[in-house]
C-alpha cells in the first residue's frame, strides 16, 4: 500500500529546503561582507578594477589618478590662431575633483536590501561589471584669468595705412591687420565645453579673437597732396629751455595721418609733459603766474595747430584759452593744455579722405604747422579769421611780497598781464565778398598785476627801517630804487 505524505508535510519539508538554500546564501554574502569594508567584485571606475579596495586604498587610488590628469601639461593646449600654441595643465585652468565621494558611494554598492537580493546583484556583477566616472570640473573665472595673464601677450596692435613725407613728396606706410584675444567670450565657450564634454583626451581649446583689418587703401592715401590749412608762429626770443619743448612737440605731432570721423587729442600725442618724455624746465601759467613747469612752452604747439586746423575747416571739439594773453598768436586764437585739469585740445576729420599733419621748426625759429589733405573748396572762397576785443581790463596796482629769509637787495620781479575779453570770428567771402560770419570762440583773459618778492633780512636797523618804508609805497620801482641806493657803494671824497 502506497504512503502519501499529507499536505502539512510537504509544506514544512519545502520551508526547510528553502532555509538551506538561504542559509547558502547568507553565508556567501555574510563571507564578502566579512572581508567588510571592501568594494565588491566587478566594480571599476575610469576601467581601473576597485574590487577588493578597501575605502582609504580606493581613495588613495583615485587621487592619484586625479593628480594625474590635472598636472598632466599634454592633455590641453590653448590655441591663439596660427600665432601661438601653449600647452597648460587642467591645474592651471582651475579644475578639480568634483565627485570625490565616489569611493564613499562605491563601498556601499552591494551592501543593500535582501540577502538574496544583495547575491544575485553581486552574481550578475561578475558578468556585467559596473564602471564609475572621475567628474573634474573647471573655473570659468580661472580660465579668464589665464588668458588674460598669457595669451593676450599674442596681441597685436593695428596699424592703420598711413602716410609718410619725405623729400617733399608722400609715400603710403602698409598697415597690419590687429589681433586680440576676447577672454571673456573665450573663457565662457571654453568652461562649457571642459565641464560638459571632455574627458582626460588630449584636446586643442581654440580662443575667440577679435580681428581688426587695418584702415586706408593706397588709392585713397594717394589723394592727399594738397594743404588745407597751414600757421606759423615765432618763437624768437625765447631760451633754450621753451625752444627744446616746441620742438619736441612738433617732433610728437609731425607725420600723423588722421582719417575720417577720427578724433585727435593732443595730449594723446605728446603727454605726458616729462623729461622722460623729451622735454625740459620752461614756463607755464598756473594760477595766473608764470611759474617754472616741465614742458613750458608747449602750448605754442598746440596753438599753432589750432589756427592750421581752423583753416583746415576741421571740427575742433576742444579748445580752451590761457588764463593770461599770450603773444605768438592773436587774441583768442590760442589753445592751453592743462593734463591735471583735463584741457587739452581736440579735433575730428570731419572730411571725407584723410588729413595729414606736418610740424616743424626752421632756422629761423619759426614753427610751421601745415594740415594736408585733397583741397575741394572753390579758388574764388576765402576764410578768415578776426579776433574782436570786447574789453580791456587794467591790471591794478604793483603787489609787493617780502621774504624774510632772503637779504635786503634781492628782488625778483614778474610782469604785469592786460586781462582781455575777446571773440574769433570765420568770415567766409566769395569774390571777396562776405558770405558768412560765424563765431569759434569767445576767450576771457584775467588782468594780473606786475607783483615782487623782496628780501628784507638785515642786521642793520636803519636799512630795515628804509626797507619798510619803501614797501609800504606800493611802488614796485620805488622799492628798487631804494635797494640800488642801499647797495650803492659809499661817496668818498
Amino acid at each position: 500500500m502506497k504512503k502519501i505524505l499529507s499536505g502539512k508535510l510537504l509544506l514544512c519539508m519545502a520551508a526547510a529546503m528553502l532555509g538551506a538554500v538561504c542559509m547558502l546564501c547568507k553565508g556567501a554574502v555574510d563571507a564578502a561582507a566579512n572581508s567588510e569594508q571592501t568594494i565588491i567584485k566587478g566594480v571599476y571606475v575610469e576601467g581601473m578594477d576597485m574590487s577588493g579596495l578597501t575605502e582609504a586604498a580606493a581613495q588613495t587610488k583615485l587621487e592619484s589618478y586625479v593628480y594625474q590628469i590635472l598636472e598632466d601639461q599634454s592633455l590641453l593646449t590653448v590655441a591663439y590662431d596660427d600665432v601661438a600654441e601653449v600647452q597648460v595643465s587642467p591645474a592651471l585652468l582651475g579644475a578639480q575633483w568634483s565627485n570625490p565621494e565616489l569611493v564613499s558611494e562605491l563601498m556601499e554598492i552591494g551592501r543593500e536590501g535582501h540577502v538574496v537580493d544583495r547575491y544575485k546583484f553581486r552574481k550578475e556583477l561578475e558578468r556585467n561589471p559596473l564602471n564609475y566616472e572621475v567628474e573634474i570640473s573647471f573655473d570659468e573665472a580661472l580660465i579668464a584669468e589665464f588668458i588674460s595673464g598669457k595669451m593676450t601677450e599674442y596681441d597685436q596692435e593695428v596699424v592703420h595705412l598711413s602716410l609718410v613725407r619725405k623729400d617733399n613728396a608722400f609715400q603710403v606706410k602698409d598697415g597690419a591687420t590687429g589681433y586680440a584675444v576676447n577672454a571673456e567670450a573665450s573663457a565662457k565657450e571654453i568652461a562649457a565645453y571642459l565641464n560638459s564634454e571632455w574627458h582626460f583626451e588630449k584636446t586643442r581649446l581654440n580662443l575667440q579673437v577679435d580681428v581688426t583689418e587695418p584702415k586706408g587703401t593706397v588709392e585713397e592715401l594717394e589723394q592727399v597732396q594738397d594743404i588745407i590749412g597751414t600757421f606759423t608762429s615765432s618763437f624768437a626770443g625765447g631760451t633754450a629751455e621753451k625752444v627744446a619743448n616746441i620742438s619736441n612737440g612738433a617732433k610728437l605731432i609731425n607725420g600723423i595721418t588722421l582719417y575720417p570721423e577720427e578724433e585727435f587729442s593732443f595730449d594723446a600725442y605728446c603727454a605726458p609733459y616729462t623729461v622722460a618724455n623729451g622735454y625740459a624746465m620752461g614756463k607755464s601759467y598756473s594760477g595766473g603766474k608764470l611759474v617754472d613747469d616741465v614742458g613750458g612752452g608747449i602750448c605754442q604747439v598746440s596753438s599753432t595747430l589750432y589756427n592750421a586746423v581752423l583753416r583746415a575747416e576741421l571740427e575742433v571739439t576742444m579748445r580752451y584759452n590761457h588764463s593770461m594773453i599770450v603773444g605768438y598768436v592773436p587774441i583768442s586764437s590760442d589753445a592751453t593744455l592743462a593734463e591735471t585739469a583735463g584741457k587739452d585740445f581736440r579735433f575730428k576729420n570731419n572730411l571725407d579722405i584723410p588729413v595729414y599733419i606736418e610740424a616743424y621748426v626752421n632756422k629761423d625759429n619759426l614753427l610751421i604747422v601745415n594740415v594736408y589733405g585733397k583741397e575741394t573748396r572753390p579758388a574764388n572762397r576765402t576764410v578768415e579769421f578776426i579776433s574782436e576785443t570786447l574789453e580791456v581790463i587794467n591790471p591794478g596796482p604793483d603787489v609787493i611780497h617780502v621774504d624774510g629769509t632772503k637779504p635786503v637787495g634781492e628782488i625778483i620781479v614778474s610782469s604785469a598781464y592786460t586781462g582781455y575779453k575777446a571773440k574769433l570770428w570765420k568770415v567766409v567771402k566769395v569774390n571777396s565778398v562776405e558770405q558768412s560770419r560765424e563765431l569759434v570762440n569767445s576767450s576771457n583773459y584775467r588782468a594780473v598785476a606786475r607783483m615782487a618778492t623782496v628780501g628784507m633780512y638785515t642786521t642793520d636797523p636803519a636799512v630795515l627801517e628804509q626797507m619798510n618804508a619803501a614797501v609800504a609805497t606800493g611802488n614796485i620801482d620805488h622799492v628798487k630804487n631804494v635797494i640800488a641806493a642801499i647797495l650803492a657803494p659809499p661817496v668818498t671824497e
